[in-house]
């Protein structure tokens, strides 16, 4: 697998020394670290003389409401570098007063990274202010060596070491302060300068400041630029024959997180310096890297073996399979190999390699078969920001091949393993831009966003359920095209079958517990056409539930319709794009409810959602569908992005109400048709004629009625009101007003209707699951009976 890499632009812990690496291929041979022995890695002493550290400034205390640090303030944070020859010096230097012990932790933790084959650490000192007398508290006889690797989950090496001091006798209110240097450049770089100064952090800080030494006789430009640093200060001036950049900013505010930002979206302002002219510049830099050397005879044997494929499309995919699927992804950087890739040979005999190993290895087999193809720089995160970012090398973090097969343009990723299907359907890798390694080169290329014509995921489920009480049935057919294929293909060769079905299976069992596979579940698929289809097939029992209700969600678009963490937002959204899916729900049943036609469309900022119900006879078609039209939403549109998003919710489901028993009986009791309604009628009428006969005649049944009326209205005078006896027959209310004169019109038992006194009255608040009831309680002022009503309100749950 592809090394990814968020941007040292926007990481919020921004560390100044390491720059955006190219993917970072290694050898296991020569040039390993150097094991830790009783020589120490790095040595002890003053800083050089041309460094000028600047004050601690003094704790400003409290920062504005809502801003306040809890646990550590940043009083510094400082860094100068000179520029000599190939050469340079980076010299840093910060202080943290601890205002809590949850900030000790992060005060003691401190770690000097470099890289042993170019670079010298000097630790000039570690100190402790406390009640203002300053103190240094760093024993480099204590401090521990590490190598640690940091990217081993992605099986990568860099071989970096890491001096770890352990301080002792930290409180709270001790000021920490650090100051340590780099010197060393790596050589892959040729000499060239570029850097990337991190302004703003994820905490304020009280004083920044970046000095630049840069030598004026030398013969490169200096480009910077700015990206989004308000409030930074630049002051140039001549020192001993050298340039002297100064940028400062005091009283920093932090740049609060939020999520799913794009990674072409700086969040954190920075700043840029580069010593590149332009992209050709970089081009003709990668170039030397990336020489497809003399075949040898691994080399030639297995351009021979590709050769025999019929057609030049043939033999294409056979070399990228065999680089994909054969050269296992394994790196170890070191120096040079950051960003040089190792000889094709090497790779081959070795079988493994990272991203610019297997590119170049990919380049060389092509090239023998007469292809035409080149290396090509990308980044996995800033895409895009690269057409507003100044020339550099260290830019990208990936290596990619373009080549051009049968007069058709292609871009592919040799460290994309089991990618299958033809020519004609190939998907080029979302990265936006790249770099073409290639001395003719000026410009970054676009790299084409594919465009998904059909869905490439689509969950089919199929319910059957012809009986009220009986078991069900469910089967699941779910068809991946394309990248989805790819992905469900890599995750069936890193995971069994078996394992995979568990997992589904109990997917399904949060919604029906009494659930079991009636089938195995099976894979089929066509390599030939990249489709892949999985088949599961499960029995349900208590598919209904007592009252004849069951619900049904389309679960395979709910990772694309999430509402953001941060709806109020200063950064877009990030939305995956491109993405097609459906999911289809199927229910075949003994009986339906009447069943509404409806086609709902929302359409949001970033993607269209159709919702499709409709019934044919006894089954129920539910058809959903997503599709990304952005692959981003802007700050502007959060709002009606959340709000398309919510307005899916109502539509991404469906519930079934069958007929209560007692209502299916007396339905099936009445006669139907014509016939049935005309014998009703004659039977109803022959009953209202029997009635009136009884009575008397009409005269005297209307005489009845009217007596009957007049005994009731005296009478009801001395029923009492049993509104609100119960929390089931509580009495709706909008507002305290209501409660107070409804209870003035209950009647008592005794007949008063008499309103309570207020201060008699007691008052007791009762949930119900979702219900929030109110339980008063009086006596009645004629008869000194004790009362009581429920009451619900209406008026703040309708708001």
């Amino acid at each position: 697998m592809r090394r990814t890499f968020r941007s040292v632009l926007l990481a919020p812990g921004f560390f100044p020394v390491p720059v955006l690496l190219l993917c970072l291929c290694l050898s296991l041979s020569a040039g390993a670290a150097p094991a830790a022995t009783n020589a120490r890695p790095f040595r002890v002493g003053p800083p050089a003389a041309w460094v000028k550290p600047l004050p601690i400034p003094p704790d400003p205390g409290p920062t504005p409401e809502g801003e306040e640090e809890t646990s550590v303030s940043r009083l510094l944070i400082e860094e100068q570098v000179r520029v000599s020859g190939p050469s340079r010096v980076h010299y840093l230097h910060s202080a943290q007063k601890v205002l809590s012990p949850r900030g000790i932790d992060r005060v003691t933790d401190i770690q000097f990274r470099f890289d042993p084959t170019y670079q010298k650490l000097t630790v000039h000192g570690i100190w402790r202010i406390r009640d203002g007398r300053r103190e240094d508290v760093f024993q480099p006889a204590e401090a521990r060596v590490i190598q640690q690797e940091t990217e081993l989950q992605n099986r990568l090496y860099n071989g970096n070491l890491s001096v770890v001091p352990f301080l002792r006798d930290v409180r709270v209110g001790d000021t920490v302060e650090v100051a340590y240097s780099f010197e060393g450049a790596n050589p892959v770089f040729g000499g060239r300068f570029s850097d990337v100064v991190g302004v703003g952090h994820s905490y304020p800080v009280v004083h920044f400041a970046y000095r630049l030494l840069w030598p004026e006789g030398r013969g490169r430009t200096l480009f910077i630029r700015d990206f989004a640093a308000p409030g930074l200060s630049r002051s140039e001036s001549m020192l001993n024959g050298e340039r002297e950049i100064i940028l400062e900013r005091r009283h920093v505010p932090a740049v609060r997180h939020e999520d799913n930002v794009p990674g072409w979206q700086p969040v954190y302002p920075w700043i840029q310096f580069s010593e590149y002219k332009d992209w050709n510049d970089v081009a003709r830099w990668a170039s030397t890297l990336f020489q497809v050397p003399a075949r040898s005879k691994s080399l030639e044997q297995e351009v021979r073996r590709l050769s025999k494929e019929p057609t030049p499309e043939a033999r294409f995919l056979a070399a990228l399979r065999f680089v994909q699927d054969e050269v296992r992804y394994l790196g170890i950087e070191m120096g040079p190999n950051s960003h040089q890739p190792h000889p094709p040979d090497e790779v081959l005999q070795r079988r493994f390699g990272d991203c610019k190993d297997k590119s170049l290895l990919l380049v060389s087999l092509l090239k023998g078969l007469g292809i035409d193809a080149q290396p090509a720089l990308v980044s996995t995160d800033l895409t895009q920001l690269l057409d507003g970012l100044r020339p550099t090398a260290t830019a990208f973090n990936h290596v990619i091949v373009h080549a051009t097969v049968a007069g058709r343009e292609l871009w592919v990723d040799p460290t994309a393993t089991l990618e299958r299907g033809g020519l004609e359907s190939y998907e080029p890798p979302s990265y936006g831009r790249a770099l073409l390694v290639a001395p003719a080169t000026t410009a970054l290329s676009v790299i084409p966003t594919p465009t998904l014509t059909e869905p490439s995921l689509f969950v089919d489920e199929t319910y059957v359920a012809m009986g009220r009480d009986g078991a069900a049935t469910l089967d699941v057919v779910t068809t991946r095209t394309g990248a989805d294929a790819n992905s469900m293909r890599r995750a069936l060769a890193g995971t069994s079958l078996s394992e995979v079905s568990r997992l589904y299976f109990n997917y399904y069992a949060k919604t029906d517990a009494d659930i079991s596979i009636a089938k195995p579940m099976s894979v089929d698929d066509d390599t030939v056409t990249n489709v892949l289809v999985t088949q599961e097939h499960y029995r349900i029992e208590d598919f209904w539930t007592s009252d004849g209700r069951r619900e049904f969600r389309a679960h395979g678009l709910r990772q694309h319709l999430a509402v953001p963490n941060y709806s109020h937002r200063a950064f877009p959204l990030e939305v995956e794009h491109p993405v097609f899916a459906r999911h289809r729900i199927t229910l075949k049943a003994g009986e339906l409810p009447p069943v509404k036609t409806e086609y709902e469309v929302v359409d949001g900022p970033a993607f269209r959602f159709v919702a499709d119900t409709r019934a044919e006879g006894k089954t129920l078609l539910l058809d959903y569908s997503y599709r990304s039209t952005a692959d981003s939403v802007p700050p502007e549109r959060i709002a009606e992005y959340v709000k398309a998003v919510r307005a899916t919710e109502a539509q991404r489901g469906y519930a079934i109400q069958l007929r209560s028993r007692a209502a299916r009986h007396q339905a099936s009791s009445v006669p139907s048709g014509e016939a049935g309604a005309i014998l009703l009628g004659v039977i109803a009428t022959c009953l209202v004629l029997w009635f009136v006969i009884a009575q008397g005649g009409p005269v005297a049944l209307w005489r009845k009625g009217r007596a009957w009326g007049r005994r009731r209205a005296f009478a009801r005078k001395f029923d009492a009101d049993h509104r609100g006896d119960s929390a089931g027959s509580a009495i709706p209310i909008t507002s305290p007003q209501e409660l107070l004169s409804t209870l003035g019109r209950l009647r008592c038992a005794c007949g008063a209707t008499s309103e309570a006194p207020r201060e008699s009255l007691r008052h007791e608040a009762v949930v119900l699951g979702d219900r929030h009831l109110t339980l008063v309680q009086w006596q009645c002022p004629t008869c000194a009976r004790a009362r009581r009503a429920y009451f619900e309100d209406k008026g703040s749950r309708a708001a």
